[in-house]
């Protein structure tokens, strides 16, 4: 039942995986008949379900959340990146107007400050924070690595250009960890790995439950297009042997661009056609031939890059999830990616495409790459077992369905 179940869902903006991976949640919800509502800070929408709340449209606003990114960016070491649970102005719930009956948080790192906002909540009112990456079980950082420190209280951090015992992070653990115990927190793992590193945290106690929800994604709207068809919609020649490639920022190391390119080099350059979507800096050139397609945010348009794709590769080295993994195999196109984090619950080795167990080996994504390209018809059969295991695992018809219960359960446990 979802009579009288209000949910307001927030999330720093429209754009990346973590707000999309929301948005689908919202969505999902809504055709279930439940009262969701979205609100966000940054991107425009015509959607009435969709509230922009607290946004840096005026001149102030934009250069005081420009000078906080600065000055804490000033604090990091290269390659880190940390996000304090404070932001530039107060943002209680009550500007949303109407309180719900349950709240969802995203991704909402420098757009809400949690004091403000949790200090406003009222104490039994359920707040169920989904996690796309760690940022709300650490000191701040989005992916702590072979760093242990958010299982005790953060400190020391690697990621701080002058770590010591009591740096930002622990300072920001703390504060999270004070906020946490006046609330009614529920922590939401996306994947069975996220679940684990929720677990291992010391902010953990702090929840009254832990779960794990996937994600899913409309697989109606994403649905495979044939493959000569999509070829030749986006000029790709038939014979090629084309490999695709899907990120936000490509020059973020994590992601594995470059990585891919190296791999890449192990089959004849005359064969393969790099095929991308995303954006930021694209690796220094490296001889092989690459289409990319800037930034795709119609789902149509993605269908037509999976679809044209016969391998789609994720040579990620941390990953909560992998939407982009999900949506290749929506699309029956197999998958090949490092064993790391959540991926593991995506992709079946074997089954739905390739794992390799050592995470950033090179060597392993060449090899993954070689098979593919030698075994067209396995991987064919890879790509539509691929489909077939998102409609029965990773709908989000289901995703909604689960979340819904959770909600109901919260409610009737605070009843």
């Amino acid at each position: 039942m979802t009579d009288n179940l209000t949910v307001a869902h927030l999330g720093a903006g429209l754009g990346g995986g973590a707000n999309i991976a929301g948005l689908r949640l919202h969505q999902a919800l809504r055709r279930r008949g439940v009262d969701s509502r979205f609100y966000y800070g940054s991107g425009d929408s015509n959607d009435p379900s969709l509230i922009p709340v607290f946004q840096n449209r005026s001149f102030f606003w934009r250069n005081i959340a420009a000078l906080a990114v600065s000055w804490r960016s000033r604090k990091e070491a290269p390659g880190g990146f940390v996000t304090s649970p404070s932001w530039i102005r107060r943002t209680p719930i009550q500007v949303t107007g109407k309180l719900p009956r349950v709240v969802n948080l995203h991704w909402v790192a420098r757009w809400l400050d949690l004091p403000s906002f949790f200090g406003s909540l009222p104490p039994e009112l359920p707040v169920v924070w989904t996690l796309h990456d760690l940022i709300p079980i650490t000191g701040g950082c989005h992916y702590p690595g072979e760093c242990a420190g958010f299982t005790q209280t953060c400190g020391n951090c690697p990621q701080q250009k002058r770590p010591h015992r009591h740096d930002a992070t622990h300072k920001f653990f703390r504060v999270k960890a004070h906020w946490y115990k006046k609330i009614n927190l529920h922590l939401v793992g996306n994947s069975e790995w996220t679940t684990s590193q929720i677990r291992r945290s010391g902010l953990a106690k702090h929840a009254k439950s832990i779960h794990t929800i996937h994600y899913g994604l409309d697989v109606g709207e994403y649905t495979p297009v044939d493959k000569l068809c999509a070829r030749r919609a986006l000029g790709i020649p038939d014979d090629r042997f084309v490999v695709g490639f899907a990120c936000v920022d490509f020059s973020e190391e994590r992601k594995g661009a470059g990585r891919l390119l190296e791999a890449l080099k192990v089959l004849p350059a005359q064969t393969i056609l790099l095929l991308t979507f995303g954006a930021g800096k694209w690796p220094p050139a490296s001889g092989i031939e690459t289409i990319q397609l800037g930034t795709l945010n119609s789902p149509q348009l993605q269908c037509l890059f999976y679809s044209a794709l016969d391998v789609f590769a994720t040579p990620s080295r941390a990953e909560t999830f992998g939407n982009t993994a999900l949506e290749a195999m929506t699309c029956e196109t197999p998958v090949i990616a490092y064993a790391a984090g959540g991926l593991t619950d995506v992709v079946v080795d074997g089954g739905t495409g390739l794992l390799e167990p050592e995470i950033g080996s090179v060597p392993g994504l060449a090899r993954m790459l070689q098979w593919m390209w030698q075994h067209p018809v396995e991987r064919q059969a890879m790509g539509m077992a691929a489909r077939r295991r998102v409609l029965a695992h990773f709908s989000d018809h289901l995703m909604a369905q689960r979340y819904a219960a959770l909600y109901q359960e919260l409610l009737s446990v605070a009843k």
